[in-house]
């Protein structure tokens, strides 16, 4: 008798519990999104060859996949239900190698994700990868520093800052993707230029 008692407890329990799991919410997806940079519309011989893109340096939420933003006189934020397709630094590297990849003045190029010689290494550190608002305003902006190393030396053959922003057209997340691919292909012609201006200086 007590066996058929508590047997019909755990059932009903059961049944309570798996239509208490029916009325939770379920959960928002995430939107992946991610960069693919445009082909160049110039063309010419090789010009650079054998670069490693390594990945950027990066600190705090830089180093995750987080769209940031920050609003204006309040801490860094992050938009809701919506990531990178990978951490930044990895975005970072990739979206320059294939850039690179697509030039013809370029060859040889690489990621740090291989072992692969080369007598060269693009190396950064990224500061700033974030939507900031200016004057109620959104703005995409990507603060850098950048370095050429020689590998077998490791010396420093050329640095710059690299500084940009892109207005964004408005506040919803795909405005705000759409102004980050802006920002990133000017980033990698201002990049490319610089390399093939300290080659043609050495």
């Amino acid at each position: 008798m007590l066996r058929h008692i508590a047997t019909k407890t755990l059932v009903l329990g059961m049944a309570l519990l798996l239509g208490a799991c029916s009325l939770l919410p379920e959960p928002q997806p995430v939107q992946s999104w991610t960069l693919q940079p445009a082909r160049p519309t110039q063309a010419g011989e090789v010009q650079v060859s054998d670069l490693r893109v390594l990945r950027p340096q990066t600190q705090d939420l830089l180093s995750g996949r987080y769209l940031l933003v920050v609003p204006e006189g309040q801490p860094v934020s992050v938009y809701k239900d919506a990531r990178w397709s990978g951490s930044i630094p990895v975005l970072w590297r990739d979206y320059l190698v294939a850039a690179l990849q697509q030039d013809s003045r370029f060859a040889r190029i690489s990621g740090d994700e291989v072992l692969m010689g080369a007598r060269h290494e693009l190396v950064s550190r990224l500061d700033a990868f974030q939507t900031e608002y200016m004057d109620g305003q959104p703005v995409v902006v990507l603060r850098a520093y950048l370095q050429l190393v020689d590998t077998r030396t490791r010396a420093i053959l050329a640095e710059r800052p690299l500084t940009l922003s892109q207005p964004v057209a408005g506040r919803q997340v795909g405005q705000v993707v759409a102004a980050f691919d802006q920002l990133m292909n000017a980033a990698s012609v201002e990049i490319r230029n610089w390399l093939l201006a300290v080659q043609t200086e050495s």
